[in-house]
């Protein structure tokens, strides 16, 4: 082979070389990018990544991972943020969640004066609402201060002197109805209200523009609990909070 040959195949080796490198460098620079966007994604969703557990009678189970990802009891998806322009210019912050068939479950609003999320309320009614695993560690004698339902079934916690009272008033009928009073200290080892006697518990009727109350018994004792974010009932007298789980209807009572 001459020297211009062994030339020519020279020049056509190191083009090659120098393409190959520039190609290797071009993909190294898109999967940098990648990277990039993958970590800002993490970065959006930092505040809500943990377990949640559901406000419900039937409480389901969120766990939001770190790679943004979800899964819903046996459900899988993935998350990632969404913005909703209004028409003054201003814009709301959602964590749209999208199962693995490629449909939104729901989306959560972000909670824009915190930087870690301990509630999730979904869509603009808040019909689905999750609490972070782990919180009932921070209740308080006045997480209990609200009114509290489930079905027919209504309790109100009003703080009377040193103490608290737990009415419990369950409509059976238009006409009849039941009430538990209970008088309650708060145990700050179980973060739950305490009734040991004095527990009463009153039938009362209506008819004919008249009322009528009957006392059953005065001499009950029971205890109230918080548990992801639904309270319930323990009656020690005859049971009758069994199976029960109230959720809060109000705002928080000064």
């Amino acid at each position: 082979m001459n020297q211009s040959v062994s030339s020519f195949f020279a020049k056509r080796i190191l083009s090659c070389l120098l393409l190959l490198g520039m190609l290797t460098a071009l993909t190294a620079c898109g999967d940098s990018n990648a990277a990039s966007s993958s970590d800002d994604v993490n970065a959006e969703i930092k505040g809500i990544v943990g377990t949640w557990n559901e406000v419900a009678i039937a409480p389901r189970v969120l766990t939001v991972n770190e790679d943004a990802t979800y899964t819903l009891d046996e459900e899988y998806g993935s998350v990632k943020v969404d913005y909703e322009e209004h028409p003054d210019g201003t814009k709301s912050v959602w964590f749209t969640f999208t199962d693995d068939d490629g449909e939104v479950w729901t989306s959560f609003a972000k909670d824009e004066e915190n930087e870690v999320q301990n509630d999730l309320w979904s869509g603009q009614d808040g019909n689905w609402h999750f609490m972070r695993d782990g919180i009932d560690e921070h209740l308080t004698a006045d997480s209990y201060l609200h009114t509290w339902s489930c079905s027919r079934c209504y309790i109100t916690f009003e703080k009377k002197g040193k103490g608290y009272v737990a009415t419990v008033d369950w409509s059976s009928s238009a006409s009849e109805s039941t009430q538990w009073t209970y008088s309650c200290s708060y145990d700050k080892d179980s973060s739950s209200m305490i009734c040991k006697k004095g527990a009463a518990r009153v039938e009362l009727t209506s008819s004919g523009g008249k009322e009528k109350t009957k006392t059953v018994y005065k001499d009950g004792s029971g205890s109230f609990v918080i548990k992801n974010g639904t309270l319930r009932w323990t009656d020690d007298k005859e049971n009758a909070g069994a199976d029960m789980y109230f959720l809060q209807i109000d705002d928080q009572q000064d």
